[in-house]
């Protein structure tokens, strides 16, 4: 199981929930405040954060606002006693993966955490892969990006020399380099793979 986080400002509420997930065979790191949580944890981890809703000073919607302000394989469960339907929409709208309601179910909480455990893998190593994507578009030189964009707009070689006042020969060696530097092996998967780049 990857890391598990408990953010809540009843200690009362905090102990029953790690105690539960002790006894399921889960460790679980507590928390009482959303300040402590973000400013605690390294966020580009794997793991699943149980949020309380409403707390002090930073509530859990507040959380879910500065956790998902960058890149983040953490997925977030809320949990709240006072749940309604259009908070629970908008917590899950934010990226919370599901909304719990106090006092959690063992079952219930344990399913999430399994699910929200797969996703926080899944969105790591998609996080991982945009970012070496990334760092292979930025090894790209000035000149091969410029071709790159204007291949990507469909242009021909010759037409690429010709805007670049440059020999077509430099134009398809350029090309070649890009594509090398890419991984790929045409257009076509440069395309899109840089599609995966966009939001």
């Amino acid at each position: 199981m990857i890391d598990v986080y408990l953010v809540d400002d009843d200690p009362d509420v905090l102990g029953s929930l790690k105690w539960m997930l002790e006894g399921l065979g889960i460790r679980a790191q507590g928390f009482d405040s959303g300040l402590a949580f973000l400013t605690k944890v390294d966020l580009a981890r794997p793991g699943v954060v149980v949020l309380d809703v409403q707390m002090p000073e930073m509530d859990g919607m507040s959380v879910l606002e500065c956790l998902f302000a960058r890149p983040t394989p953490v997925v977030p469960v809320m949990l709240t006693g006072h749940g309604n339907i259009s908070m629970a929409v908008k917590a899950i709208q934010q990226g919370a993966l599901d909304f719990l309601e106090k006092p959690a179910d063992g079952d219930k909480l344990l399913t999430l955490l399994k699910r929200a455990a797969a996703v926080s893998l899944e969105r790591c190593e998609s996080l991982r892969q945009s970012a070496l994507l990334q760092s292979r578009v930025d090894s790209l030189s000035p000149r091969e990006t410029d071709i790159m964009h204007r291949v990507l707009e469909g242009k021909l070689n010759k037409t690429i020399a010709a805007e670049l006042f440059i020999t077509q020969r430099t134009v398809e060696i350029h090309r070649k380099n890009l594509l090398e530097k890419m991984a790929v092996n045409n257009v076509a998967e440069l395309a899109f793979v840089l599609s995966k780049l966009r939001p």
